[in-house]
């Protein structure tokens, strides 16, 4: 049986993120499914939520799902982690692997780091959004949930913040919102 690997900013996680690992786990043939927030993704500068901060809700969100682990993998690095690190470390707990990337990803795909090395050792799956296209060579897996991570961090769509840490990543952005006007 493999296993799935769901990385990510997670900034903030939300019904989008959700709606992916529901999708997963109904979907494909695997044992577990591991998602890993990045400390810092590497095509960008930073986050707006701390590493530690956004792990902690991520593992409140997913506690109660036996198929899913929250992995720290990448945060315990301190640093940006390429997907073939984390696909790597991974192959120690079983060598059969799917990676989930968003649409989002497609088009600098082959820039990431040893693309060449982490094709051949995933199957690869995107999720797709609304009018994105997906290539037969990778597996799709629909999902259809209009979200921007902007938008959250900016307050608007709140009610799309799963219920158990609304409330806290809603003050966690009013108070950087205040501190920055």
């Amino acid at each position: 049986m493999a296993i799935a690997i769901f990385g990510g900013s997670f900034d903030p996680p939300h019904a989008g993120h959700v709606a992916v690992v529901s999708r997963i786990l109904d979907t494909l043939p695997i044992e577990t499914l591991y998602i890993v927030p990045a400390y810092v993704n590497p095509f960008k500068s930073g986050t707006h939520a701390p590493p530690e901060l956004r792990l902690q809700w991520l593992e409140r969100m997913f506690a109660s799902n036996k198929r899913v682990r929250v992995s720290a993998f990448e945060i315990e690095q301190g640093r940006p982690v390429p997907s073939v690190e984390t696909v790597r470390h991974f192959k120690e707990v079983d060598p059969d692997i799917y990676l989930v990337i968003g649409a989002d990803n497609l088009d600098a795909l082959t820039k990431w780091h040893e693309f060449d090395a982490l094709d051949r050792m995933v199957t690869w799956v995107v999720a797709s959004r609304k009018g994105s296209e997906v290539p037969s060579r990778y597996l799709r897996l629909d999902v259809d949930v209009d979200i921007s991570s902007t938008e959250l961090r900016s307050l608007q769509k709140t009610h799309l913040i799963p219920d158990g840490v609304r409330k806290e990543i809603e003050n966690y952005y009013k108070e950087i919102q205040c501190k920055n006007d």
